[in-house]
């Protein structure tokens, strides 16, 4: 018996790049925005337990001498006491979503253009290399557009001019 030839390999159709999709770095966004929220929360809950250690140390003080004290102070000093408390537990829930919001915000400026160049390097690495690398206007990193921009310009002078030897 021989052997069949193996059928020569057909071209690949080239790949159009995905529909780009709305936050497509949401799940890294929301890592770092976690992350640093975290991060602000545990100094916020330190800094909360401290101030309500100092309240609840002063509440006792002034209560360690009930007898010079009316029922009726004694009363709106506690409850003046757990309004405090409130307050401070919806502070520190306030300052955990600023932080989150914040955080959101910050990462999305700079993960943005890492994820852009993330796409087009991989045109690139699919040999599509028709179009020109843009950022949003007001993105950091706003030189890496100048820079793959000049690798792609490059590129196209060397098959070109690889063309033209021809």
């Amino acid at each position: 018996m021989t052997p069949t030839p193996n059928p020569a390999p057909q071209p690949k159709a080239p790949q159009w790049p995905t529909k780009r999709r709305r936050g497509p770095n949401l799940p890294v966004q929301l890592k770092y925005a976690a992350l640093l929220s975290t991060a602000s929360g545990f100094v916020n809950l330190v800094m909360i337990f401290v101030m309500a250690w100092f309240i609840q140390r002063n509440y006792s003080l002034f209560m360690a001498d009930e007898l010079g004290v009316s029922a009726q102070v004694i009363e709106m000093v506690r409850n003046e006491q757990q309004m405090l408390e409130i307050a401070l537990f919806i502070l520190f829930l306030f300052s955990i979503s600023v932080m989150f919001t914040a955080s959101f915000l910050v990462t999305r400026k700079l993960i943005g253009p890492i994820a852009a160049l993330k796409r087009h390097l991989q045109l690139f690495a699919r040999g599509e290399w028709s179009r020109t690398f843009r950022l949003r206007k007001n993105d950091e990193f706003k030189e890496l557009e100048k820079i793959v921009n000049g690798i792609r310009e490059t590129h196209l002078a060397e098959i070109s001019g690889k063309k033209e030897a021809s």
